[in-house]
């Protein structure tokens, strides 16, 4: 069921995933195309069986970006190239779905590679500001563990931890 929080996943900027060619087939082979179902309820249901792999379901506009990225990979004009998908949160988070880090495709680590390119474009400016100001505070604190409570602090202050 699609909740506000869904909807506004699929509403934010996106962002550039640059896919190699195993890259590109991977998720487009994990894909499925997503159908509603006939009562025209909210559920969806795929067009192929789910087995036990990690297809799932995706929306058109995701399969139709992902098959112009394998188009790109595989057009020898491009040779060498990496295809630039533009995805929204949503689009990121349903690939992430189907990464699993230990698939490697012709030697590629494909499903470590994804995982990584999917959490940098949906976590990577938050995690570089936590480390740098890792990097600012460690040069106040000695070392990074527990700040200790001073020895030599007021009784008002005790107090006043403790309520």
């Amino acid at each position: 069921m699609t909740t506000i929080e869904d909807d506004e996943l699929f509403n934010t900027h996106e962002k550039v995933l640059k896919l190699t060619p195993n890259e590109a087939l991977f998720i487009d082979d994990s894909l499925t195309m997503m159908i509603d179902a006939a009562d025209g309820a909210m559920m969806f249901s795929a067009m192929r069986p789910l087995v036990a792999s990690a297809q799932i379901p995706a929306p058109l506009d995701l399969i139709e970006k992902i098959a112009v990225a394998v188009l790109f990979t595989m057009d020898d004009d491009n040779a060498g190239l990496l295809a630039e998908v533009n995805l929204n949160d949503g689009d990121l988070l349903y690939i992430r779905e189907i990464c699993q880090s230990h698939v490697m495709i012709r030697e590629e680590p494909v499903g470590y590679n994804l995982k990584r390119k999917i959490y940098m474009a949906l976590y990577g400016t938050e995690y570089k500001l936590g480390r740098q100001l890792d990097d600012v505070l460690g040069t106040f604190t000695p070392e990074k563990g527990v700040i200790q409570h001073p020895s030599s602090s007021c009784p008002e202050d005790e107090n006043f931890a403790s309520s």
